[in-house]
């Protein structure tokens, strides 16, 4: 089976990755996409622990993360397109990386957000630590 792994966080580019992957999956006899939704929830409740618990804070990104996935999922399931859909809490291209390589994917298809040279040069982007960390082949869409 083809297993192929699409980050998706809600955004145009997102789903246009998502749209790219569909139709790789579509053209191979046995495929599974693999959504997943990197959410990275803060650490410390600066004085609010009374109120809020840390559980109380990982289910509100778990929420975040699901919905964040819906327009995919949506898309996916209209297109008869075999998929799982995963939130996972932590550091977006090393989650990203990680999961691949975990899971057997045997690519990562993801859009790009289509930051200028110099912003990457000056704070990187997801998707070219993704690129770096990854032992599979990884698709940027724009």
């Amino acid at each position: 089976m083809l297993n192929i792994l699409v980050p998706v966080d809600g955004s145009e580019n997102a789903d246009r990755a998502v749209v790219y992957a569909r139709r790789l999956a579509q053209g191979a006899k046995a495929a599974r996409l693999h959504l997943i939704n990197v959410q990275t929830p803060p650490r410390g409740r600066a004085g609010l622990s009374r109120l809020i618990t840390q559980d109380m804070i990982n289910d509100f990104y778990a929420r975040e993360g699901r919905e964040a996935s819906e327009a995919a999922r949506k898309a996916l399931d209209s297109a008869g397109v075999d998929y799982v859909s995963h939130v996972v809490f932590g550091h977006a291209a090393t989650e990203i990386a990680g999961y691949a390589q975990d899971h057997g994917c045997a690519r990562i298809v993801m859009g790009t957000r289509g930051n200028g040279t110099l912003t990457n040069i000056l704070i990187g982007s997801v998707a070219n630590q993704v690129v770096q960390l990854a032992q599979v082949p990884v698709t940027l869409v724009k």
